[in-house]
């Protein structure tokens, strides 16, 4: 048997917190359409973060923890 309530609670359609709309022409606007294009490229981020052939893994890493933290910085 199936509960109606608890297809009404697990509904993946719905959420518990409200989406949010933003007023077009403001830069929070510009930036959800920015971020869902990004999100939504087809990127596979399995082969952005390949380590390529015939670079060491020690050096691939700390290549990118360095720009990782760059970037984190220009963030904050």
């Amino acid at each position: 048997m199936s509960n109606p309530f608890l297809k009404q609670v697990f509904n993946k359609d719905k959420t518990f917190r409200p989406k949010r709309k933003f007023e077009p022409g403001t830069q929070r606007f510009e930036l959800h359409k920015k971020a869902q294009a990004s999100l939504n490229a087809g990127l596979d981020l399995r082969l952005a973060v390949q380590l390529p052939p015939g670079e060491d893994l020690n050096d691939w890493v700390a290549v990118h923890v360095v720009d990782f933290f760059n970037r984190v910085n220009l963030i904050y």
